[in-house]
């Protein structure tokens, strides 16, 4: 299995955020025009002030104010161009990942881990969008940088010279200083997936841990806590390099003007006017460089987000069939569902072989009932898994209805099957199965089901799906019901249900979707129930046994499986 922790071998380049950006070509023009008129306003503003300030005529007020406007206008509309550009980003990324998530093999998505999933959804596309959303005041602060060292070179060349010697000084101790806190900011992003693993332990097992003291007590002080303090040391490291770097500009702008006013032999030189506006166009440049200093961070952020989202190794290229899935080789009865030296391995963290599956040869036919039996861990799921197409065999060929199932048409095979899977997700709505007859079915299952008095079906949505894992199963199953698919899986559907419901799964509802001429594969341990099937496939340790079929319940362990209901 692919190892999916590691973060930023994926080199991701800063220019893919402007590539990000072009998408929109006309908004960015748009942006940057009116954020390049906003910054050459903003120097044209301080010609106006200098001027003012050297002269006993004062320049007219008229376009002083007239300017001031213009300046705030076209730097508003260049940020609010922007930001629609950032939304606009912030919604492709979130849908285009959630995409190629639902796209990658599972086998892919269990390597990552839902933690490092939800924070590429979260947090990463976040402060992406924040890395974009700081573009116009980059055009803007660069601009008003280049027209203040525009207006300074007509003041005087020499001074020009320093200034621009000054600024080189200026960039190149900047990087010196925050050249470790991309790699810190790594560290930390590194730390947060670790971070998000121990949210979800809080909000999937906070029963387990409030059952146990010490296990939280643990948990709290030394697992969350590690986690935690990682990601604030990282993070303290880099900000306080940011920070000091930030400093050290500012300091900068103090000390440049104190070299040419009281160390430089131009000093002497410089006419009062010129020295005015001198000090006044360095001590404007400290607003412009301020800015782009403290968007450095935004950025490094963004890039390492590309960095982590990256990693994950997730195909861009999500195939057109994935947009609209419609079942391969539809006809009006299920086909034939061939394995032939089907095996599946599962890998090892320990270097060794780990489990194996297979190989299997197997034959499901239309219209069949099959009962999928064996002990934990003997490949019951993972034949599902197989069968269903959500993993691909590693040796041997799945064929249906005489045509073999491979990657080109694996997501169109899948749509042949209703599936119940042992741990059901159960989501709030009815989600393209809503309207018609299908919610009057679904009014009337909510009723069989003895669900009814628990929740209704309001405009497709669930009232609630705060119920008990044996209601919410149910629920599921209504759910699968509702898409009248040729085959039905059920993994171990009826393991939580009461005595009653689990009676009726098996006499009433496996045998009515067997009447509808659907093919039903049921993993279970419910022996009492083994001679409904028409057959039942036993796993033992990843091998399947000869086919068992079964004319009389397993009268050995009804018994005991009568304890296990009471």
């Amino acid at each position: 299995m692919r190892d999916c922790s590691s973060i930023g071998k994926n080199r991701a380049s800063p220019w893919r955020l402007w590539r990000m950006l072009t998408a929109s070509k006309f908004m960015l023009a748009l942006s940057v025009a009116s954020g390049l008129a906003a910054g050459v306003g903003n120097g044209w503003l301080l010609t106006f002030i200098n001027r003012s300030l050297a002269q006993d005529e004062p320049a007219s007020s008229s376009a002083f104010f007239g300017l001031c406007f213009a300046v705030l206008f076209s730097g508003a509309l260049s940020m609010i161009s922007m930001s629609r550009i950032a939304q606009e980003n912030l919604l492709a990324l979130r849908l285009g990942l959630s995409k190629r998530i639902l796209s990658a093999p599972l086998s892919s998505l269990r390597a990552c881990g839902p933690h490092r999933l939800t924070a590429a959804l979260t947090d990463d596309v976040n402060s992406i969008v924040n890395a974009q959303e700081a573009v116009p005041l980059l055009v803007i602060e660069i601009s008003k940088l280049v027209a203040a060292l525009v207006y300074l070179a007509f003041l005087s060349p020499g001074l020009l010279a320093f200034v621009l010697f000054f600024l080189v000084f200026g960039v190149a101790s900047f990087r010196l200083l925050q050249s470790p806190a991309t790699g810190w900011l790594t560290l930390a992003r590194k730390a947060e997936n670790e971070l998000f693993d121990h949210f979800r332990s809080i909000t999937d097992g906070h029963k387990e841990l409030k059952m146990d003291a010490r296990r939280r007590r643990v948990f709290l002080d030394d697992e969350l806590r590690a986690a935690a303090a990682a990601v604030k040391h990282w993070r303290n490291k880099a900000w306080a390099v940011f920070v000091l770097s930030d400093r050290w500009g500012h300091s900068l702008y103090f000390l440049l003007v104190g070299a040419v006013l009281f160390l430089s032999p131009m000093a002497a030189q410089i006419s009062r006017s010129d020295a005015t506006g001198f000090a006044l166009v360095v001590l404007f440049l400290s607003g412009p460089i301020s800015v782009i200093v403290h968007a450095v961070p935004a950025f490094a952020m963004g890039v390492v987000a590309l960095r982590n989202i990256e990693s994950l190794e997730l195909d861009e290229d999500v195939e057109p069939e994935i947009e609209n899935a419609t079942p391969a080789f539809v006809s009006s009865t299920p086909s034939m569902i061939e394995l032939i030296g089907v095996a599946y391995r599962y890998a090892s963290d320990h270097g060794d072989e780990g489990y194996r599956l297979g190989p299997l040869n197997l034959a499901l036919s239309p219209g069949e009932l099959v009962f999928v039996t064996g002990g934990n861990g003997s490949g019951k799921t993972t034949l599902a898994l197989l069968l269903v197409g959500l993993v691909p065999p590693d040796e041997g060929e799945i064929r249906f209805g005489g045509h073999a199932i491979v990657d080109a048409n694996r997501e169109s095979y899948r749509q042949n099957f209703s599936v119940v899977f042992a741990d059901a997700y159960v989501f709030n709505s009815l989600m393209g199965y809503a309207g018609g007859s299908v919610s009057s079915r679904a009014d009337e299952l909510l009723r069989i089901l003895e669900l009814d008095h628990k929740l209704r079906i309001e405009d497709g949505r669930f009232s609630t799906i705060d119920l008990s894992r044996g209601q919410r199963k149910r629920l599921a199953l209504l759910a699968a019901y509702l898409e009248d698919r040729p085959i039905y899986v059920f993994d171990e559907w009826a393991a939580e249900q009461d005595p009653q419901f689990r009676e009726f799964f098996y006499r009433d509802m496996l045998p009515d979707l067997k009447a509808r001429g659907k093919t039903v594969i049921v993993i279970t341990h419910d022996d009492r129930y083994f001679h409904l099937a028409d057959r039942r496939l036993h796993l033992t340790m990843g091998r399947l046994e000869d086919d068992l079929r079964d004319d009389a319940p397993a009268r050995g362990h009804e018994k005991s499986q009568e304890t296990a209901d009471a």
